[in-house]
């Protein structure tokens, strides 16, 4: 082998190296820009993915209990998470995240204080007035000739009392106060009696009457419970009934014909918003009766009302 064809081969052994080495840095550059390419995709893809929040049980202790369930499930509604609340023995049982249960919590320390102490004072009143007036007149015929006497009587009556019942709970808490009265007492009832008589009878009258007398307990109570809840705005909510029974004995007079005593009562169930320390009518219940009788030679006219008040107290 001459020594051009030496200097032929040294030539195209380093064009081929050169060939090679810019193979080689061709492939480098396109491994350098396909890894940010890479690189790049990923981070577009991971805020794809989202994990929920978790959710666990708290019990909440508090004053408000029930009451406080509106606020809480408002928050909660208002929040990204959202959660359930229920209550159980003045507790709240909230199912919801641990963010939304420090948010509750704040809400609690600005709206679910200690309650306050409330007496509530319930005043029923009792006020009857009668009035009657009976007219006679008598006419005597004799041998003096004949004379009149005429008579005109008037009678009137009044009378007021109250029974006052007072009690003290807190806001939110019902209490009651109440006193009963048990009445042991002989009840009569009147039958006729009638004779025993053979078939197809002619029809008689009572032959007499039998007198059964039977001992009757009868209770009465008079008294009041009240539920009173402080609003926020110093006015008191108050769910109140109150009873007034009292016993109302037959006439002595009547006890021949079988009336026996009876219970009356009277009642009441409201709920009501009042302000403190001021008296507040929250009822009245009136009656008015009038009779009227005559006869020869009389008239007779009784009228009567009777007005039993009903006013709250909270202070």
């Amino acid at each position: 082998m001459n020594k051009f064809s030496e200097n032929l081969i040294a030539r195209f052994g380093r064009t081929v190296a050169i060939l090679n080495t810019i193979k080689n840095i061709k492939t480098a550059k396109t491994i350098i820009y396909t890894r940010p390419i890479a690189f790049t995709l990923s981070l577009t893809v991971l805020p794809i993915v989202v994990q929920a929040a978790a959710y666990q049980t708290y019990v909440i202790h508090t004053y408000g209990g029930e009451a406080l369930l509106p606020a809480v499930r408002q928050q909660l509604n208002a929040s990204r998470d959202g959660g359930t609340v229920s209550t159980y023995q003045d507790k709240l049982v909230l199912h919801s995240t641990a963010a939304n249960y420090q948010t509750i919590q704040q809400l609690l320390s600005q709206i679910d204080g200690q309650p306050q102490a409330l007496t509530v004072a319930v005043r029923v009143g009792n006020s009857s007035q009668s009035q009657g007036n009976i007219q006679q007149g008598q006419v005597i015929i004799s041998n003096r000739g004949i004379q009149g006497t005429g008579m005109i009587n008037q009678r009137s009556s009044q009378q007021q009392g109250n029974n006052l019942y007072q009690v003290q709970t807190l806001s939110g808490s019902a209490a009651s106060i109440s006193t009963g009265t048990l009445y042991s007492l002989n009840q009569t009832y009147i039958a006729n009696s009638y004779p025993n008589y053979p078939a197809y009878p002619i029809y008689h009258g009572p032959s007499g009457q039998i007198v059964i007398q039977q001992q009757v307990l009868l209770p009465t109570t008079q008294g009041i419970a009240v539920t009173p809840r402080l609003l926020p705005n110093g006015q008191v909510e108050v769910t109140l009934t109150q009873v007034e029974e009292q016993l109302v004995r037959a006439n002595p007079s009547y006890n021949r014909y079988g009336y026996n005593n009876s219970v009356q009562g009277q009642r009441l169930h409201s709920t009501i918003i009042v302000p403190r320390g001021q008296w507040v009518n929250i009822g009245q219940i009136s009656q008015n009766n009038q009779s009227q009788s005559s006869g020869y030679g009389s008239n007779r006219v009784i009228s009567s009302s009777n007005s039993v008040p009903i006013s709250l107290l909270v202070q």
